[in-house]
């Protein structure tokens, strides 16, 4: 009978021992993944990316802008004592405004002289020899014509200046013109009408304006 206890007794403390050694929660890895080194490793958008997305959107939004186009132009500017011009060679946009807005930088014009209407014409002829099939035509090129039409201010500025500062704004703006544009003659009016000052009437083409 005693042996039987001595058994049960060796039997319930075995079962104790293997209770308390039962195995206890395992602790992380050192190199386990934290919550805040997963959240570095999950994927974003390239900043490289979203620049490229950027500057599309940029440059969809940039509106169209028209070429304005330049050239070396000369210039026609009175001298110290207004009995002549000096010239002086720049690069302007190559359309008569641009041609007035420069004589204005150079105080050769006012202040407010736009251009109204500018055209050309040639005075060439065209001559036909021959009849019938055997007909040719052949044209003899004549002089280049300005038709220019400016605004008030410049008519204002003609009208309140001596005879001498007169000849210098009509002189630099005729002359520049026709050397730019390589034409013979100018014809000028002013708001369409014929430029008339307490000096002169204006009715007749103009050409080159050489002081002696």
């Amino acid at each position: 009978m005693k042996s039987i206890w001595l058994r049960l007794f060796a039997l319930v403390l075995a079962l104790g021992l293997l209770t308390g050694c039962g195995a206890s929660p395992t602790a992380e890895p050192d190199d386990a993944p934290t919550k805040d080194s997963a959240a570095e490793k999950v994927p974003t958008e390239t900043t490289e990316d979203s620049d490229d997305v950027q500057q599309e959107l940029a440059e969809d939004e940039i509106p169209d802008i028209a070429v304005v186009e330049e050239a070396e132009a000369t210039l026609y500017l009175p001298n110290d004592n207004a009995d002549g011009f000096e010239t002086v060679t720049e690069t302007v946009q190559t359309n008569p405004q641009g041609l007035v807005d420069a004589l204005i930088a150079h105080d050769a014009l006012p202040e407010g002289v736009t251009v109204n209407d500018f055209r050309m014409e040639d005075n060439g002829t065209e001559t036909t020899e021959g009849e019938g099939d055997d007909a040719s035509v052949s044209y003899t090129p004549g002089d280049s014509q300005i038709f220019l039409d400016v605004s008030q201010a410049f008519g204002d500025a003609a009208s309140t200046t001596g005879t001498a500062g007169e000849t210098m704004l009509l002189g630099s703006l005729v002359n520049t013109m026709l050397t730019y544009y390589n034409a013979q003659t100018l014809t000028l009016t002013v708001e369409g009408a014929v430029l008339e000052t307490g000096h002169n009437v204006y009715d007749t083409p103009f050409t080159m304006m050489e002081l002696e």
